[in-house]
């Protein structure tokens, strides 16, 4: 079976560090997979993304995985974006407009607070085709989004995974 790349699991938070020169200081990411569905041909999942700096703000999106797509309503760096295309290749290239993004590699090894990671996949963004900077990311098989170095005429940023856990259950009954 194929590698995983962006593992969709019900009740999980994915803890991040965020830094960008955006802000001072040090941010705090969580990414938490409320539920997932399958809906035509599809698994749909719920995600809630908490940013903590010096108050807290929460945005809800959908994660999406289709045949063809993982694609995400919006995230940390930018907002909402195709991830990769579905299965993974590598060499596989697509466009949204402006920027072109490339899986450049499946075998990448990634050192980070939250672990050792191997078999990683690789994707390099062009933004603006280039001429706007640029943006590498990371998935770990069987763990997912990783990390992601962002450089662009604007902003730099970094984006680390420090812990995977259960969404804690406060948090759940919060919610409803």
């Amino acid at each position: 079976m194929a590698a995983d790349y962006f593992p969709l699991k019900e009740n999980t938070r994915f803890e991040y560090k965020f830094t960008s020169t955006e802000f001072e200081g040090t941010a705090k990411i969580c990414i938490d997979i409320v539920s997932v569905k399958k809906k035509a041909g599809k698994l749909v999942a719920q995600a809630k993304m908490i940013f903590e700096l010096r108050d807290s703000h929460t945005t809800e999106y959908i994660i999406t995985r289709d045949a063809k797509w993982l694609t995400t309503a919006d995230g940390v760096i930018t907002g909402g974006r195709r991830e990769f295309p579905l299965p993974v290749k590598e060499d596989a290239k697509w466009s949204e407009d402006p920027d072109i993004s490339e899986i450049v590699s499946l075998s990448d090894k990634v050192s980070i607070k939250a672990g050792k990671f191997a078999k990683c996949m690789k994707i390099v963004t062009m933004l603006a085709g280039g001429d706007g900077g640029k943006s590498v990311r990371y998935y770990a098989p069987g763990t997912g989004y990783i990390l992601e170095e962002y450089t662009s005429q604007d902003k730099t940023c970094e984006l680390e995974l420090i812990s995977i856990s259960k969404i804690p259950e406060v948090v759940k009954k919060n919610k409803k």
